[in-house]
């Protein structure tokens, strides 16, 4: 698995989006031509798109150095995203029985699957990004574009929602974890 991780890691970008491409519409056909998915065919892409996004972060953590100290006191760099990887499986799974269910309400007209797409690849997109400005500014950036997206019009949840996410990561990643998030190359000088 390590090997499949090291050569994961060591991929271009765009890999990741072709491959997202090219699942998400195979995932897409897939449920169109079945009966009882085809009315919600949306809901599961998206829910699918975030697991996509899981599986990843979830392969990328048998890249991650351990080191001696941090293995014996139990705590490594994979061990918060292969946890929080657990947790949305098992919210993914709920999710998906509660999708599925006769009584759920199927899709609405418009065409959401377009906006599942795009929340995927702007996910990998503000991966990228990572490297250039860093993670916590991605990620609020991220989180913005995506509230806008859904139609979040407040302006004090538009800045509060990202900068909570931000100081939550931080205390988390940071101050009880000791996980260096990336600062990117734009503010290198910070770390």
């Amino acid at each position: 698995m390590e090997a499949f991780s090291k050569w994961l890691a060591g991929q271009s970008y765009f890999v990741f989006i072709i491959a997202f491409f090219v699942i998400m519409a195979a995932l897409y056909f897939l449920f169109n031509s079945m009966k009882r998915t085809r009315p919600v065919k949306c809901q599961l892409l998206c829910l699918a798109g975030m697991d996509l996004v899981t599986l990843l972060f979830f392969l990328l953590t048998f890249s991650l150095r351990v080191s001696k100290l941090a293995a014996e006191a139990g705590a490594t760099p994979r061990t918060m995203p292969r946890l929080w990887s657990l947790l949305m499986l098992l919210v993914s799974l709920g999710s998906y029985a509660a999708i599925l269910h006769k009584g759920n309400k199927p899709d609405e007209k418009f065409n959401r699957w377009v906006f599942a797409l795009l929340v995927g690849v702007g996910s990998i997109f503000s991966v990228i990004m990572f490297n250039y400005i860093g993670y916590y500014l991605s990620s609020a950036i991220f989180i913005v574009v995506v509230m806008i997206a859904m139609g979040e019009r407040n302006k004090l949840q538009l800045v509060l929602v990202p900068i909570c996410w931000c100081i939550f990561t931080y205390v988390v990643f940071y101050k009880l974890l000791f996980i260096k998030l990336p600062f990117g190359a734009l503010f290198s000088w910070l770390a």
